[in-house]
């Protein structure tokens, strides 16, 4: 999914106005990096607890999650400039109660495969 993240983050980016290099570059990779995989990353810990079963309601008391805001707002961006962007749509979608993580996993995981369109 990592890779797929790193698609929908460029194609975004370009979308709104932004170089693809943004993306590429320790701001972007380097982030979405320790996102998925750093132990202290909020965000990660926030995915795993939402996972394992826990209400967003009770992972916010305890915490400040920066991605649950802007999920919402990457969503809306996304419908804006016209973007199919299945992650972006999924974590949006799990993070306002539309969808549970497991139902989630099964839609991106039978999306029919095809060729990526070019970010220009």
């Amino acid at each position: 999914f990592v890779t797929r993240a790193t698609r929908e983050l460029t194609v975004l980016c370009v979308a709104m106005g932004g170089r693809p290099e943004t993306i590429s570059g320790l701001a972007g990779v380097g982030d979405l990096m320790l996102t998925a995989f750093g132990d202290l990353s909020r965000n990660r810990n926030c995915g795993l607890r939402l996972a394992k079963g826990e209400s967003l309601d009770t992972i916010l008391q305890s915490c400040t999650v920066e991605g649950v805001p802007t999920a919402s707002v990457a969503k809306a961006f996304a419908t804006k400039c016209n973007l199919d962007l299945p992650l972006f749509t999924a974590v949006a979608m799990i993070l306002d109660g539309r969808l549970n993580v497991e139902d989630a996993l099964d839609h991106l995981m039978s999306r029919p495969l095809g060729t990526e369109v070019p970010l220009l």
